[in-house]
């Protein structure tokens, strides 16, 4: 059944290393854990199975342009997969909704945060979940903590959704990290498969010049590339920027990539890269993640990469068609500062902790703490990411335990006249959409729900009004909004 599926839907003849174990492991039900170097294809490992589990494949993943790209490789091979994401409307996540929930989807692929997101908890408890496959899943280590700290709750969803099983996936991860997510999801030591990090294709070179001369050398290194596929990494925003258009100049046709530019822009020059009109990126780390382009013959550190793993990461997406590809180094200490301002920067200053352990012994007789993640962040001067950490710590300490997160405010506008949509409904229910009606506040086109007139009035609680609002927009009989995120703990 799995060498037919190989054949048949990805046109395969053989595994790599590593992959057979682990799909195996997988498609017997148990939960398994898939260590390969980038580019050794790790997302078979996920993709395969979901075509023989029962139930829907929910797989978490760090990056948009990394779920994009192994969503158009599901498509290309006819399997059934969707995302929701942050780039999506409203109606297209909730048509995305309506396919798991009808069955129709094999494979879901959503951001860790979706998982606190109160519309899409409501909606996934409703949907039976086979396999829940965490990619790039060092984050539920402390090593990747502070770059979603999210992921170290992961364990606790799995056990609140009731998914049986895990398939963790990454190229990154020392003998304490795999430790770590072996225990946290119970995975039998058998069923961690771990081939190695060394690809002999890769030339690793590293080169001292001074800040001064980077950009002449860098010119001068590509001169002798013929155009060929490359990434030029870079720590700054700006110099990604800087870098680009000083190539340009020189003759290289080459565009900067960076987390700053606009969502279509950044789409559009990596579509240009992946389609062999655009030889060379010059990024920040916010490029490559999950990128599956396998002819890339160069990648440049024009800066001092953050960490060994961050490394090895980055020159992994060169050469994953196995031929030879060249991975260098511009050295010198003119970024060590700009690093050691990211460290800074991550490490809240005690009197900002001290802020954050006070508003926390503010909470009124209920237990109940509620915040909004920008204000306190305003208030301790703690970067948002950090504070996400510290919440996350304080969580895994026993001090606060996560309730949920919510809209404070939900508004809606009637698409159809309010006596029409009433006289839909018969009996307590339609008291109950009379309620709702009655009760929220009308401006000129919008409508503000006030969940606590519904609860006094009609003891109608707010899971209910929701479900109910989520059914009417599945409808089409309103459009509705949500906004100011708020976290009960």
């Amino acid at each position: 059944m799995i060498e037919q599926s190989l054949k048949q839907t990805f046109g395969y003849d053989g595994f790599r290393a590593g992959q057979e174990q682990a799909i195996r492991a997988v498609v017997a039900g148990r939960s398994a854990a898939a260590i390969f170097p980038t580019g050794s294809g790790k997302s078979l490992c996920y993709q395969l199975p979901a075509l023989l589990l029962p139930h829907l494949t929910l797989v978490v993943s760090p990056l948009l342009a990394l779920m994009q790209d192994q969503l158009a490789f599901l498509h290309r091979h006819g399997i059934a997969a969707a995302s929701i994401d942050s780039a999506q409307s409203r109606e297209q996540a909730s048509e995305t909704m309506a396919r798991a929930k009808s069955g129709e989807l094999k494979i879901l692929m959503i951001s860790v945060e979706r998982l606190k997101n109160e519309r899409f908890r409501n909606f996934i408890s409703q949907v039976p979940i086979s396999l829940l496959v965490v990619d790039e899943a060092h984050c539920i280590s402390e090593w990747g903590h502070n770059f979603r700290p999210d992921y170290l709750k992961l364990p606790d969803y799995q056990r609140q959704f009731n998914i049986p099983q895990v398939l963790l996936l990454t190229a990154t991860a020392t003998p304490p990290v795999i430790a770590d997510m072996q225990s946290k999801f119970a995975i039998a030591a058998d069923d961690v498969v771990t081939t190695g990090f060394y690809r002999s294709n890769l030339n690793l070179l590293v080169e001292p010049v001074s800040g001064f001369n980077k950009q002449r050398r860098l010119v001068e290194w590509l001169a002798d590339k013929g155009g060929q596929p490359t990434i030029v990494y870079v720590t700054q925003q700006k110099t990604a920027e800087q870098v680009a258009e000083h190539l340009a100049q020189r003759g290289f046709p080459a565009s900067a990539y960076h987390a700053g530019m606009a969502h279509e822009l950044r789409e559009s020059i990596q579509r240009r890269f992946m389609a062999g009109e655009l030889n060379c990126i010059v990024a920040t780390i916010a490029f490559g993640m999950g990128i599956d382009k396998s002819d890339i013959r160069n990648v440049v550190h024009y800066d001092l990469p953050k960490s060994v793993e961050n490394y090895s990461q980055e020159i992994g997406r060169a050469g994953r068609d196995g031929k030879p590809s060249d991975c260098l180094v511009l050295a010198n200490r003119d970024s060590l500062s700009v690093l050691q301002n990211f460290v800074y920067g991550d490490t809240p200053e005690r009197e900002g902790i001290r802020c954050v352990l006070d508003e926390l012994l503010q909470t009124g007789t209920d237990g109940q703490w509620e915040l909004m993640l920008n204000q306190l962040s305003d208030q301790s001067n703690i970067r948002q990411l950090p504070l996400k950490t510290l919440l996350v710590q304080l969580e895994l300490r026993g001090i606060i335990a996560p309730r949920f997160a919510y809209f404070a405010e939900y508004r809606f506008k009637y698409l159809l006249e309010p006596e029409v949509l009433v006289a839909k409904f018969e009996g307590e229910r339609r008291q109950f959409v009379e309620a709702i009606v009655h009760t929220s506040a009308r401006a000129r086109t919008w409508c503000t729900l006030d969940f606590d007139a519904l609860y006094q009035q009609h003891g109608a609680d707010r899971a209910r009004v929701v479900k109910a609002l989520e059914y009417f927009q599945e409808k089409g009989w309103i459009e509705l909004e949500s906004k100011q995120m708020t976290d009960v703990y």
